[in-house]
């Protein structure tokens, strides 16, 4: 399996352009049509963070509806999966992103005092 392969395959259900294609390749700084491999998860894992960031902060449709053909996207668990790459690959996370994608940062401490 390439690295394309596997990050369209992870990524299918939020419709990755080619745009955004050449951005991780960028941000891990390989090809997308190498072998994919334990050694590449790290790099790969932390574009594929990258991107959904810009994925969650980018404008978009959520629903199509035409001629009693009807068509929605549930974003809700992006930011969830999101938030877990970051936590995975030991990027920082993204405050924006996180209200976004209607996360709360505020962490329940009362339990320490």
């Amino acid at each position: 399996m390439t690295v394309r392969e596997y990050i369209t395959q992870k990524l299918q259900a939020f419709s990755l352009t080619e745009a955004t294609m050449s951005d991780i390749m960028l941000s891990m700084g390989g090809s997308l049509d190498e072998e994919y491999t334990l050694d590449m998860a790290a790099p790969v894992g932390k574009a594929m963070a990258s991107a959904l960031a810009e994925l969650i902060l980018a404008p978009r449709l959520s629903s199509i509806n035409e001629s009693g053909f009807s068509m929605s996207w549930d974003y809700s668990d992006l930011g969830k999966y999101y938030l877990y790459l970051c936590n995975k690959w030991g990027v920082p996370v993204n405050d924006d992103v996180l209200t976004a994608s209607g996360i709360s940062s505020i962490i329940d401490r009362s339990d320490f005092w």
